[in-house]
């Protein structure tokens, strides 16, 4: 669903600010008693915190081998 080969994402500020955001909104609705929209943006902050850190280092690494 997020395409990291966009250039958008080559700065890593970027890539730890979508997710962080993504939590911290998490937190907020959370703490205001919106528990649905708290898991909502918990999900979202978690799977693009995946998709942005964990494996687009692994494609840059195997990139590198190549």
């Amino acid at each position: 669903m997020i395409n990291t080969s966009h250039p958008f994402y080559k700065k890593k500020w970027v890539r730890v600010a979508i997710p962080s955001i993504c939590i911290l909104w998490a937190v907020i609705e959370y703490l205001i008693g919106s528990q649905n929209w708290a898991l909502f943006f918990g999900i979202i902050g978690v799977y693009s915190g995946f998709v942005l850190l964990v494996r687009y280092r692994k494609r840059d690494e195997e990139k590198k081998k190549k």
